[in-house]
C-alpha cells in the first residue's frame, strides 16, 4: 500500500505522540512535557515519516536521560523564516550529542544545541500557510496509542536491540526493585551504545547517568555485585562471545575484539580466557 503526504495540524499529531509515549517514559522514570508555542501549525507531510523517525528520536532520548530527569518536546514557529516550524526536545541531566542512537536516527535536518547538563535537539519542518486545509478537523485531534500501534510495535522492536544484553540480571533486579531494574537497563544501553569505544570507561558511565565514580561504584555493586570497571568488561566480553557464534558476523577474533572496546588483541583474548574459561579462537 503506498503513503502520500497529507496537509494538516502538527500539534495535535505531536501531542498525541507525546501522549502515548507517557507511559514508556513513566517506566523509564522520566519526565515528558508537551509544549505548544503556537495554536496550530500546517504542514505536508507523510505519517509514516512524521510519526516513525519522531518517535524513534524520542524514545532513544528519554532511554539515554537519566532517572528523575526530565524530557520536553516543543513545536513553535522558526524566528527567522514564515515558511518553517521548529520541532525541538530537549533533555536534562547529560549532554547526549554525542551518542550514535539518537544522533543517526534523523538523517537530515537535525541541528543539536548543547545545554548546562542537558542537549536541545532540533528539527526544521516546512509549514502552510494558517488557514486549516478544507476537509480537515481542527478538533483537538489528539491521538492515542491504538490509533498508531505500527509505531509502537517498531520503537519496541528497536529498543529491544538495546536490552539483549545481561537480560537475566536485569529482569532479577527489576523484579526485586522497579527503580534499580530502570536503572539497569539504561546502564546496560549507555554501555551497548559506546560498545565499540576503547576509550568509553567508568569516569564517561558515571557522566552518562549524571553519578560521581563512588556513586556509580556503590550503586552498581549492590546491584551486581561487580565494580563498574568489571561491570563494563562483563558486558563487552558477553557481546564478543554473541559475535563469535554467530553464523552472520563475518568477523575475525581481532575485528571482534577492536569492535566491543578492546584495545589490542592480546587484551582482548587474556580478558575473555578468564571470563569464559576458553580462548575465543577456540569458538570461532
Amino acid at each position: 500500500m503506498s503513503s502520500f503526504n497529507v496537509n494538516a495540524d502538527l500539534v495535535p499529531l505531536f501531542h498525541g505522540l507525546v501522549t502515548g509515549l507517557q507511559p514508556f517514559a513513566n517506566a523509564q522514570q522520566v519526565t515528558l512535557n508537551f509544549k505548544a508555542e503556537v495554536p496550530h501549525l500546517y504542514a505536508p507531510y507523510n505519517p509514516v515519516d512524521a510519526l516513525s523517525k519522531i518517535t524513534v528520536l524520542l524514545t532513544n532520548i528519554i532511554t539515554f536521560t537519566p532517572q528523575s530527569y526530565s524530557v520536553t518536546v516543543s513545536v513553535g514557529s522558526c524566528s527567522d523564516t514564515i515558511d518553517r516550524c521548529m520541532l525541538s526536545i530537549e533533555n536534562t541531566g547529560v549532554d547526549l550529542s554525542r551518542v550514535v542512537e539518537i544522533v543517526s536516527t534523523v538523517s537530515d535536518g537535525l541541528r543539536l544545541e548543547k545545554l548546562d547538563r542537558g542537549t536541545r535537539f532540533i528539527i526544521e519542518i516546512p509549514v502552510t500557510p494558517e488557514a486549516a486545509p478544507v476537509g480537515v478537523s481542527t478538533g483537538n485531534g489528539l491521538l492515542t496509542p491504538k490509533k498508531y500501534p505500527f509505531y509502537f510495535s517498531a520503537v519496541s522492536k528497536k529498543l529491544a536491540s538495546h536490552f539483549t544484553n545481561s537480560k537475566n540480571l536485569e529482569n532479577t533486579v527489576s523484579q526485586l526493585n522497579a527503580t534499580d531494574g530502570v536503572f539497569l537497563k539504561k546502564i546496560n544501553a549507555i554501555i551497548n551504545a559506546n560498545m565499540n569505544d576503547s576509550e568509553f570507561k567508568v569516569d564517561s558511565l558515571a557522566s552518562a547517568v549524571a553519578l560521581s565514580r563512588s556513586q556509580l561504584f556503590r550503586k552498581l555493586k549492590t546491584l551486581t555485585r561487580m565494580s563498574p570497571q568489571k561491570y563494563l568488561r562483563f558486558i563487552r566480553l558477553e557481546r564478543a562471545k554473541k559475535m563469535l557464534q554467530s553464523k552472520s558476523v563475518d568477523a575475525n577474533v581481532s575485528e571482534v575484539g577492536y569492535q566491543t572496546g578492546f584495545a589490542s588483541k592480546s587484551h582482548f583474548t587474556r580478558a575473555f580466557q578468564r571470563e569464559f574459561g576458553f580462548n575465543p579462537s577456540d569458538i570461532k
